[in-house]
């Protein structure tokens, strides 16, 4: 088929070619558009690596990326323990999603611990239980992908402990998680492989730091520009990576060996990922119907989330990240320098990390005193509720009439039995 066209275009030229008018007009668009497409598809991770025996903790690991990572690794044989906000018993279709999970990748060895992340109480209390095993549990990993993104219009939105959401999830709650797990990383074996992979944006160039309020607590909220808030989470991500991996490696094993413990932040690009798409549609009906209108834009330039998962991968494969030092920013699987200024500045990353463990003391002390206060009114009103159930009850509770036997009864069993046998009498009439 191919030397016959071939043949033909060298003897008639084009005009013989069937359908050559539309390959002419059609034919530039089609290739640009395809071009398009790889070139926003990304690069593609090369690397594979047999992950049996891994064992790695995944935040928001049930949708967009999340989801694309987990398939990945689940395929490659990792063991994966999937930090959620609700449990199975309060959330039942968390068991169909870990089911489906195991049969599309044929691995059994996906769980689910809950930790929310909005919640210092709840990362406490599972890092605290991940803590309370001896010898310590086997930990290759710590792959931070939840985030929170608030679209533009909609009020202040805060966490459990009263932090704006977007920091409470995407900073603050992954801050939290990571200082109380790091003995657990500290503390494996040094031939093993520990990575902690965190999650950045492009909007980390929109944010601002304020060490005075990094949390945003006392500061307007800005409804027009909520992207403010999402890159300085962002960028407050980056700022500590970069401090607790220094951390790390300050403090000396007991073994005397270098830490195996890296720490790097990758920006996996714009993808067509539930959370891009509330944030197109503005998180309204009217928006939605828009972005499906204009989903074709979308499908062209804007990565799947497979295609974003591809630099996760490449760090966890790649053996050059073993020997790295971490805190390196990644993106497309090439290492690439911040824009920004503050991460490099180890002075203010050191004030922020000191900053934020201070606050998040403060914070805890408060929830605290509020649970505190919740669990006492809980026993009061229990307790009051118990007493009008006695307050109810009669003093004197009405007896209820005794049924009279029947006499008819009472005079057929009497008859019964006093009236002698005829075994009886015969044995009287022989005595006589």
């Amino acid at each position: 088929m191919p030397l016959n066209i071939l043949g033909t275009l060298l003897v008639k030229g084009t005009d013989g070619i069937p359908g050559w008018e539309y390959i002419r007009s059609f034919g530039p668009l089609v290739i640009t558009t395809i071009s398009l497409k790889y070139y926003f598809g990304g690069v593609k991770n090369t690397w594979e690596r047999d992950l049996h025996g891994k064992v790695y903790l995944v935040t928001g690991g049930t949708a967009g990326l999340g989801r694309s990572v987990v398939e990945e690794l689940a395929k490659r044989g990792a063991q994966l323990i999937l930090l959620t906000s609700t449990t199975p018993e309060e959330n039942p279709w968390l068991v169909d999603y870990i089911d489906d999970l195991r049969n599309d990748t044929e691995n059994i060895l996906i769980y689910t611990e809950k930790c929310d992340l909005s919640s210092l109480y709840s990362i406490r209390k599972f890092a605290t239980s991940w803590l309370d095993n001896t010898p310590p549990r086997r930990l290759d990993g710590v792959i931070c992908l939840a985030g929170e993104s608030i679209p533009i219009g909609f009020p202040r939105q805060v966490s459990i402990d009263g932090v704006e959401r977007q920091i409470a999830i995407n900073y603050l709650g992954h801050f939290h998680l990571l200082t109380l797990l790091s003995p657990a990383l500290r503390v494996q074996p040094p031939d093993r492989d520990v990575q902690i992979l965190m999650t950045t944006c492009f909007t980390q160039a929109m944010g601002d730091i304020d060490l005075n309020d990094p949390l945003w607590l006392n500061k307007r909220y800005p409804s027009k520009n909520p992207w403010r808030i999402f890159g300085s989470s962002k960028l407050m991500l980056l700022m500590f990576a970069k401090e607790f991996q220094k951390k790390i490696e300050q403090q000396p094993r007991k073994d005397n060996l270098p830490h195996n413990v890296r720490i790097n932040i990758i920006n996996p690009g714009i993808m067509r990922s539930p959370s891009t798409r509330r944030i197109i549609s503005f998180g309204a009906v009217w928006g939605l119907f828009l972005y499906l209108i204009l989903y074709p834009i979308w499908f062209i330039f804007l990565k799947s989330c497979t295609q974003g998962a591809q630099s996760y991968l490449h760090v966890l494969q790649n053996p050059k990240f073993q020997e790295l030092k971490g805190g390196n920013l990644i993106s497309d699987c090439k290492i690439y320098n911040t824009a920004r200024n503050e991460p490099n500045d180890e002075e203010m990353c050191k004030q922020l990390y000191d900053k934020t463990n201070k606050m998040i003391d403060e914070l805890e002390k408060k929830s605290a005193i509020e649970r505190k206060k919740l669990s006492t009114k809980k026993e009061k009103e229990s307790i009051s509720s118990k007493n009008n159930k006695k307050d109810k009850m009669p003093l004197f509770p009405e007896k209820k009439p005794e049924k009279k036997p029947d006499s008819t009864a009472t005079t057929n069993t009497s008859t019964t039995s006093t009236k002698p046998s005829s075994g009886s009498t015969r044995k009287r009439n022989s005595k006589k």
